[in-house]
């Protein structure tokens, strides 16, 4: 799970976030998230590289509060019983990697289902994957805790080796003997030794000194040292003295822009902690997204091989139509407004503002038998707000300002509770899939508003048909709908994102939080990945 969307927004031009946003990304690691986006803090904030390590920093320090034990029960036992053989095996290596307090959780394999699995159960302690398929190493970016080394062959017997040394290089883990620290790695492999297979065993392998702290046994923690308990133990040591080790699990995905695209702050990013670069096709076309990304494999070549990229669609949408003159009209509270339902001819339709009656055209030519009497449109990020009065014919209807604002042209529009007819995937976004993700083989597809597990299916599809088969989807959780049919589109989705700035104008703002914690939990349990976003 992803979540995504305004998570660190205010350091889009300032250099700290605030106290809000701190806990705002802090509640998406307690949750499960298994990455936190930033969208226009990277993509056209003042401080991208300063937002991204503390991004990192939350993450670092939320994740050593979290109560693994605890959690670890509650996703087994929210998992639907019996469990498929490969899950009981993943799920037994975490929790006796959990009861040991082990070092390292290694698995040597090509396949992302292990993976996918170690990491749904949470270790405490890292997930290091040894393969030798690129595209599983650029996968394990949006899986929580988890750290791909890419080997050129199978090492045949010397992989346990390679993880160890890899561990110590990137400070996952010392591996030192009398240092008091537990040296021992769970090791998941398949029975056959291939990298190939999913039918795996596990085994705990000791590395240097055993356990040296884990020798007694420890009660349970002292409720006067703990001021927060929900899978945490968050204790005032944990609060006032520096991280024993602060090992990044949460994942960060970071939005191209004009102020991060060029070569140095790039390189900033990677070295602050970016593991997918996010490019967003509602701005842009395909030849700057093109040299863009060119530019961002390069450094990544050297800085992180195992970057990942991200396709984000434009989607379907609603917007206002064109202004008579192209001037702004005043729309005040308590006046009437006729709303018209031109579909694609919104970008010649003039609205306008006379003494007899103010008319605009919205591009959805479905409205009027979408909508009803009550609903609410609102207009540019909702700050208007109409109320259907009336519906006066199969393309127009009649609405009450609820509140005093100037509106321009082709703004976007939000229509709360109401299902929306429009494909999930348009003529441009077919186009963007098929000519740019298709073609350049990004590693994954953010899809917006998508409301069925048919819309994700149409989309596999779409990608299938034109060589995107190794393209991961991750549905994008936008209105209401797609919050009804969650379970649907969970099933037939590689994962989620949580994006919440339009579903905060679909459903109320206040539900937005229990929302993400539900959607959260859905994709945790499922084994699917989750991305927080917007607002970070």
């Amino acid at each position: 799970c992803i979540c995504a969307t305004q998570m660190l927004e205010s350091m889009i031009s300032n250099p700290l976030p605030t106290r809000a946003e701190m806990t705002d990304v802090a509640n998406a690691v307690f949750d499960g998230a298994d990455a936190t986006m930033l969208s226009g803090e990277t993509a056209n904030g003042d401080f991208p590289a300063d937002a991204v390590a503390i991004m990192a920093r939350i993450s670092q320090n939320a994740q050593a509060s979290i109560d693994y034990s605890r959690h670890f029960n509650h996703i087994r036992r929210f998992t639907p019983k019996p469990l498929k053989s490969l899950e009981g095996v993943c799920s037994s290596a975490v929790k006796a990697s959990i009861d040991m307090g082990a070092a390292l959780v290694a698995v040597s394999t090509n396949r992302y289902e292990p993976v996918a699995m170690l990491a749904k159960y949470r270790p405490r302690c890292p997930i290091v994957v040894a393969t030798t398929d690129a595209k599983l190493a650029a996968l394990c970016n949006t899986v929580c805790g988890v750290w791909p080394l890419l080997l050129e062959e199978d090492p045949q017997g010397k992989t346990l080796a390679r993880i160890k040394y890899f561990a110590q290089r990137m400070c996952l883990a010392d591996l030192k003997p009398g240092d008091g620290q537990s040296d021992q790695i769970v090791s998941v492999s398949s029975v056959s030794g291939s990298m190939e297979k999913t039918n795996m065993l596990f085994r705990c392998v000791v590395v240097g000194d055993e356990a040296a702290d884990l020798y007694e046994a420890k009660g349970a923690y002292s409720g006067v040292d703990t001021i927060s308990l929900k899978s945490t133990k968050v204790s005032l040591q944990t609060v006032c003295e520096p991280l024993r080790r602060a090992v990044r699990k949460t994942k960060i995905v970071c939005t191209m822009g004009p102020k991060c695209w060029d070569e140095e702050t790039l390189v900033n990013l990677m070295r602050a902690g970016m593991n997918v670069a996010r490019f967003n096709f509602s701005h842009g076309d395909h030849e700057g997204h093109g040299a863009v990304m060119d530019r961002v494999r390069a450094v990544a070549a050297r800085e992180n091989p195992q970057l990942a990229v991200l396709l984000d669609t434009k989607g379907p949408e609603i917007r206002t139509a064109m202004l008579r003159d192209h001037k702004a009209i005043e729309i005040e509270a308590g006046q009437t407004v006729i709303v018209e339902a031109v579909g694609a001819a919104y970008t010649s339709f003039e609205g306008y503002k006379t003494d007899e009656e103010t008319r605009i055209g919205l591009s959805y030519d479905k409205l009027c038998q979408s909508v009803k009497v009550g609903n609410r449109i609102l207009i540019a990020d909702g700050t208007i707000s109409l109320r259907v009065e009336e519906i006066l014919s199969g393309t127009e209807l009649r609405a009450l300002a609820l509140n005093t604002k100037t509106l321009g042209e082709r703004k976007n529009c939000n229509l709360p509770g109401v299902r929306v007819e429009i494909p999930v995937l348009t003529e441009k976004d077919i186009d963007d899939l098929v000519k740019f993700g298709c073609a350049r083989q990004v590693d994954y597809v953010a899809a917006s508003f998508v409301q069925t597990g048919e819309d994700v299916r149409f989309i596999r599809r779409v990608l299938d048909e034109n060589g995107g088969e190794g393209i991961v989807i991750i549905s994008k959780i936008e209105n209401e709908e797609g919050l009804h049919n969650i379970d649907a589109i969970l099933e037939e989705s590689d994962g989620i994102m949580v994006a919440r700035g339009d579903l905060g104008m679909e459903i109320p703002p206040e539900k937005v939080p229990l929302a993400q914690k539900a959607l959260i939990t859905k994709a945790n349990i499922a084994g699917k990945f989750c991305i927080c976003a917007t607002q970070m």
